[in-house]
């Protein structure tokens, strides 16, 4: 079967066109063009169709069902450029903000190691393990972004990953519990990370998978709000309970969790809409 980058050549030389005139028409640079060709990258949907009409060919010439489907998902999920810019900010920020937190837990391992409490070292470390892995996996997006190539499968891998972050993040809370032993600990475990466990599955499910689509949207959006505001009633009970209100690191580590359940749920919309707008055009 003939590839979507070898029926654009054939079209383009069939008209005495260049790849520098084609590319001068849809606004992109030779180098698009040629990628496109070789079958190593491809357009935009509406930049498929802006194709098929300077060609003055059918987009159902250029395109079968199962590329258009290829298209969407090897393209990034977010492509309008100024939220791709928002979007670069906001992931470097995110990895730089974790690896911030990250440093200042190291600061306070010697003291636990000198106080001899085994409990808050444990604490500490369950918590450098959290903060590490996502700082790690948004520094990889932030580079996936930069490059251009944070599609759905990578965007997937960067949410499933963070998810699963928060659940030693849970456990750090669990064992900071007083009160819980044997079973009754067990049972709490398993309630506090539900929501990260599943949001976990949710995210690959939804970014790398293509069955249940609405099924798997929903319980990214639930857990992602379920998150929003159990950060925010955290916030009040600080406030209202502590003497003190929260410190500047942590009222910045709770904004700072919003904004990634904020970004979580703004890359699922615009993923769900490209796909919703992909079946109309293959229907």
């Amino acid at each position: 079967m003939v590839e979507f980058g070898e029926k654009v050549k054939r079209a383009r030389e069939a008209k005495g066109m260049t790849q520098q005139t084609l590319a001068n028409h849809l606004y992109v640079t030779r180098q698009a063009v040629s990628r496109w060709e070789c079958g190593s990258r491809y357009p935009d949907l509406l930049t498929a169709k802006k194709i098929a009409l300077f060609l003055e060919v059918s987009l159902d010439e250029l395109l079968s069902g199962d590329e258009m489907q290829r298209i969407a998902e090897k393209r990034p999920v977010i492509e309008n450029p100024g939220m791709k810019k928002i979007l670069l900010i906001l992931y470097g920020f995110i990895a730089f903000s974790f690896l911030i937190t990250a440093a200042d837990v190291i600061l306070r391992f010697p003291f636990a190691v000198n106080a001899g409490n085994l409990a808050t070292l444990q604490l500490l470390l369950l918590g450098f393990a959290a903060l590490l892995t996502q700082t790690v996996i948004f520094g990889y997006g932030f580079i996936m972004e930069m490059k251009d190539v944070l599609t759905p499968a990578k965007t997937g891998a960067v949410l499933s990953v963070y998810f699963l972050s928060l659940c030693l993040t849970n456990a750090q809370h669990i064992t900071a519990g007083i009160g819980y032993t044997g079973w009754r600990s067990i049972v709490m475990e398993i309630v506090v990370t539900f929501p990260a466990l599943l949001g976990a599955i949710a995210a690959y499910r939804f970014f790398c998978c293509k069955k249940r689509q609405r099924f798997w949207h929903i319980c990214i959006d639930v857990v992602s709000i379920w998150g929003i505001l159990n950060i925010i009633y955290t916030t009040w009970s600080i406030s209202r309970y502590s003497p003190e209100f929260a410190s500047m690191n942590t009222t910045v580590n709770m904004l700072l969790k919003i904004c990634v359940y904020i970004l979580i749920l703004y890359q699922v919309y615009v993923l769900r809409k490209k796909r919703e707008n992909r079946k109309s055009l293959v229907d």
